[in-house]
């Protein structure tokens, strides 16, 4: 249900981004490098690629619902409006790009920055970094909400408190503005005022995908269903890890606007949105209540056998935040969790969901069709002999196992995030793999199987069969 209690929309508010100014290459500060810096974790100069900040700033405008409009509901065709009051605002943009602008495949893909540990995060950059470091992409992070700016209940990871020197003179006003933020990010991303982010690379800029994973997904439905009619700024999105719905168009120290519990993406739009479900989501986040049909410019894909944030992404993860946020700064964003994390490559999938999004937005094919992770009547997942998930996108781990391996079942806590994998016994594993040339063998068909549906792109097949024939499975 909608909350309406809002200032009235006022005449002549521009529905549109605004025209904010960018200045940088950000430098100094007593820390000696920029927060959420990953150049030395990911290899990005072995790569090509140079990072950089840059700061953006404007004014920002709230949004409302149209009042003219029907009751915002499951169908997502949610009518907004601009509304006041106005504030300005000055953030970051973190800039991942190829050096050479010959490596430039002309697609930025602008990730709305993760503040579930109340610090600025590029969870999505992370996963899919092979791909988007191969395929030359250019990738922005967006400090687009409060708490990665300000501090949010851990108010010393904030940009601001973590490094006053290079950070003071950021000002967020608040999530109510963020949807506007990111839109103007976009804008200065293809007509900038001021410094180019996007510096030598700018005569080849031709396509712009919008990218937020979890919390940020969760943003993106919202700023989709709502605020994109509108702006029109993005050629695309990627939400990856949504839940049942959106998050708050407006709210403290605004009035709260509350979105739908429950909401489809809205079925008229020009531009592609590729959703892309971990396993942890369907159930634990009620995805499965939002679920809905694939079209001509929607498709959704449920890996199975996936965690919310696995293994892959935790290795990068701890590095960061043992060098950003030492103790006892920073909390364990981190627990000893009671079980091991998820080890599924699902960045395999997503860097093949990546590769057809990109060629979707550039006017080519759809991804091809992904079936939904088959659930019990309660909804629950449905799983096979050896405890793993039926149905769904499906990676070769799980149709050729030698372990279990699920989206739910850790603690406490965010461990409940991470997965579990369960490895099977050594007499498991010789009941089902005789020989290690069956498991190698086993394996080539099942690469072959996912390669052909679409699932997972050569290289990454190519790893996947190099780590079969390595490993010591039946032998």
């Amino acid at each position: 249900m909608v909350v309406l209690a809002v200032a009235a929309p006022q005449q002549g508010v521009s529905a549109t981004a605004g025209n904010p100014t960018v200045t940088g290459p950000v430098t100094g500060g007593t820390r000696g490098h920029a927060q959420t810096t990953v150049d030395g974790i990911v290899d990005l100069s072995g790569a090509g690629y140079v990072e950089q900040e840059f700061f953006l700033q404007g004014t920002a405008t709230p949004y409302a619902p149209d009042p003219g409009a029907a009751v915002w509901g499951l169908d997502g065709r949610w009518t907004a409006v601009p509304t006041t009051p106005t504030a300005p605002f000055r953030t970051r943009l973190v800039v991942r790009r190829p050096a050479n602008p010959s490596r430039f495949n002309g697609t930025v893909v602008v990730e709305w920055m993760n503040v579930t540990s109340q610090a600025d995060g590029s969870p999505d950059f992370l996963q899919m970094n092979e791909e988007l470091l191969r395929g030359g992409y250019a990738w922005v992070g967006v400090s687009a909400q409060s708490a990665g700016v300000e501090g949010g209940t851990i108010p010393s990871l904030g940009l601001k408190n973590w490094d006053p020197v290079r950070y003071g003179t950021l000002a967020h006003p608040g999530d109510s503005y963020s949807y506007d933020i990111f839109s103007q990010a976009g804008q200065a991303l293809r007509t900038p005022s001021g410094a180019d982010p996007l510096g030598n690379l700018r005569s080849k800029v031709g396509r712009m995908i919008a990218d937020g994973e979890s919390q940020s997904a969760q943003r993106m439905v919202t700023y989709i269903d709502a605020i994109h009619p509108l702006a029109q700024v993005y050629d695309g999105f990627f939400v990856h890890s949504r839940a049942a719905g959106g998050s708050p168009l407006s709210q403290a120290p605004l009035p709260t606007v509350a979105v739908p519990g429950v909401a489809h993406i809205r079925t008229d739009l020009t531009q592609p949105v590729f959703m892309v479900q971990n396993e942890t989501d369907v159930p634990l986040f009620g995805f499965f209540a939002a679920r809905q049909p694939d079209t001509a410019r929607i498709r959704t894909w449920e890996l199975a056998g996936t965690a919310h944030f696995d293994q892959y992404g935790l290795d990068f993860v701890d590095p960061t935040a043992a060098r950003d946020f030492p103790q006892p700064e920073f909390p364990p964003l981190l627990p000893t969790c009671q079980l091991p994390a998820n080890r599924a490559h699902a960045r395999y999938v997503y860097d093949a969901a990546l590769h057809h999004l990109d060629r979707w937005v550039r006017g080519g094919s759809p991804p091809p069709a992904g079936a939904p992770i088959t659930l019990n009547p309660d909804n629950s997942i449905a799983r096979d002999a050896f405890g793993n998930a039926l149905g769904g996108v499906r990676l070769p781990e799980l149709d050729v196992p030698t372990a279990t391996l699920a989206g739910v079942g850790n603690q406490p806590a965010f461990c409940a995030l991470f997965g579990v994998t369960t490895p099977f016994t050594d007499a498991a594993l010789d009941a089902l793999y005789p020989s290690h040339a069956r498991y190698v063998v086993d394996v080539a068909k099942a690469l072959i199987s996912a390669r052909l549906q679409g699932f997972i792109l050569p290289y990454d097949a190519v790893e996947a069969l190099v780590d079969a024939v390595r490993s010591d499975v039946g032998r």
